[in-house]
């Protein structure tokens, strides 16, 4: 019978939770392929589908079943995604057992590895797990450690402290160096300025609280003085069409020559590589940051970011401004700012803004910075993954 590892990845992206959860498990699935472990992606509906296929090396990389459910409950889903566990199983006995065939199905399933089922959504459950133990292996990706996690392997990279919730979890990927990221963040080459001229602005595909532009107001119409050395960067803002203040800060970049608007950017590494500074909202940004050796501050604007901006910021790799969110404090400038603009947490616009002052006049602490960073992580988290998965 075949030794070939199964491996089924049930994640989702959309406008509501955006693509870090299929990105991560693309990387996974990366390098599981070259494992030669055969992979499926599972999705609940046509927008993630959609947004996996965009994402794509290679039109048709993986092969892809939608699951046509809501993305929000999980539970409801079972029905339809047991049954198509359960085909793919007898149509993959059948297929690869026809050289016994006195043989029962049942009796073939029996002593055969049973497939994986790798978990990666905010919306899964423990009785979700429950349900499914008998049908396959399960992989969980955990971000939150808020539930019972009973699973046959639970990844948490943010953290490398265990916790109630995963007590009965067969094993633990836990720690930086399971930090599942693409190929090219595996120790790519950096080298830190003399002086800087090039500045990350990377706030998330929907920045739904208009950092880049509230940053870029302040650097180039504030007349805090203090910020004068800042107007003279460049400033690569990575974003996309989602972005409510989309056409604002194109409109910036036409009128402004050092604003640059990156969209679809594949290799994100050498974009990375090539500034000298970067601030980041919390999450996989970080340590693909921190890879490359870009001295970087971060923000958070959701709580499932905090673990990550917490722990770079007490390992004194990344510090941490604080939580964007409005705390029904002023907008960030002193001057008026642009219409819909959404308000934030002034003072860490105020925070940022003098780390990028303060480090961009100090090369040392720059070098410093990037080599801590650099000696952290070593990009080859997903690759530890999936030697888990096909040789536990």
């Amino acid at each position: 019978m075949s030794d070939l590892t199964r491996i089924y990845f049930r994640t989702d992206a959309n406008t509501e939770i955006a693509t870090g959860h299929i990105m991560r498990c693309l990387a996974i699935a990366r390098a599981c392929a070259k494992q030669n472990a055969c992979i499926t992606f599972i999705v609940s509906d046509e927008e993630s589908l959609t947004l996996l296929q965009e994402r794509f090396d290679i039109p048709g990389e993986f092969g892809i079943h939608c699951l046509h459910s809501n993305y929000q409950r999980m539970h409801d889903e079972l029905p339809a995604l047991l049954s198509y566990l359960d085909t793919q199983a007898d149509s993959e006995y059948t297929a690869s057992n026809t050289t016994i065939p006195d043989m029962p199905t049942a009796a073939i399933k029996q002593n055969s590895t049973k497939p994986w089922l790798f978990i990666d959504s905010y919306f899964a459950t423990p009785a979700y797990f429950a349900a499914l133990r008998s049908h396959c292996q399960i992989a969980y990706l955990d971000d939150l450690r808020s539930f019972p996690c009973e699973v046959d392997l639970i990844i948490h990279y943010d953290t490398d402290t265990d916790c109630i919730h995963y007590k009965n979890a067969a094993r633990k990927l836990l720690g930086a160096c399971y930090t599942p990221l693409r190929e090219q963040f595996e120790q790519p080459a950096y080298a830190v300025r003399p002086s800087v001229k090039n500045i990350l602005l990377s706030t998330g595909g929907t920045d739904p609280y208009g950092v880049a532009e509230h940053l870029l107001q302040n650097i180039f119409h504030n007349t805090d003085e203090a910020y004068l050395p800042l107007s003279d960067c460049d400033y690569h803002i990575v974003t996309s069409k989602a972005n409510s203040r989309y056409h604002a800060l194109t409109a910036m970049a036409e009128a402004n020559a050092h604003i640059h608007i990156h969209e679809g950017v594949s290799d994100m590494a050498s974009l990375m590589a090539s500034c000298d500074l970067a601030v980041s909202a919390g999450g996989t940004t970080l340590c693909e940051l921190c890879t490359v050796g870009v001295p970087t501050v971060s923000y958070l604007m959701a709580e499932n970011q905090r673990t990550a901006v917490e722990t770079f910021s007490k390992k004194g790799l990344i510090p941490f401004a604080g939580d964007i969110r409005s705390k029904k404090s002023s907008q960030a400038s002193s001057g008026s700012s642009p219409e819909n603009l959404p308000a934030v947490n002034g003072p860490v616009i105020a925070s940022i803004l003098s780390f990028l002052t303060q480090m961009s006049v100090n090369v040392e602490v720059r070098k410093k910075s990037s080599q801590c960073m650099r000696a952290f992580l070593d990009g080859q988290g997903a690759k530890r993954i999936a030697k888990a998965l096909i040789h536990p």
